[in-house]
């Protein structure tokens, strides 16, 4: 999902989502996507937006919250986007996934991978546990 960088048409968004989350039979949900908000003043660097980042913040917080997800740990870089020059860097993109998700993908991390030619990091998220069932043995009799 890619979310618009205005805060009145982001948060209409949020609602929408709730509504289908809250509508909908399937229970199991990850959301990927350019949330352009972030969840804590840590995730933001070089740009001075203090007036609106608390609402937005706060805001972003509770539509987490209310969706009943969860913030998949990253592991790699700290920052989702960069401004070319490398003075500005902030944490836009992420996986948010239920707890029903979690139960049949444990373990899940979410990587962010250097930045290419883009101002945006590409992410992956890998559950590192799976199960092959049993080992099938198997013996050579060639002696």
């Amino acid at each position: 999902m890619y979310s618009s960088c205005n805060l009145l048409v982001k948060m209409q968004m949020w609602k929408d989502l709730k509504n289908i989350r809250h509508s909908e039979p399937c229970k199991s949900w990850c959301i990927l996507g350019d949330f352009n908000s972030i969840r804590k003043e840590g995730e933001r660097k070089g740009i001075n937006r203090a007036s609106g980042n608390k609402r937005e913040i706060q805001g972003f917080n509770k539509f987490i919250d209310e969706m009943e997800m969860v913030d998949i740990p990253g592991i790699g870089r700290k920052f989702t986007w960069y401004r070319p020059n490398g003075k500005a860097k902030s944490r836009l993109y992420r996986f948010l996934t239920t707890f029903e998700w979690l139960q049949h993908w444990p373990d899940c991390k979410q990587y962010v991978l250097d930045r290419q030619i883009y101002d945006h990091c590409a992410l992956v998220l890998k559950s590192n546990v799976v199960d092959w069932g049993p080992k099938p043995f198997r013996f050579l009799d060639i002696w």
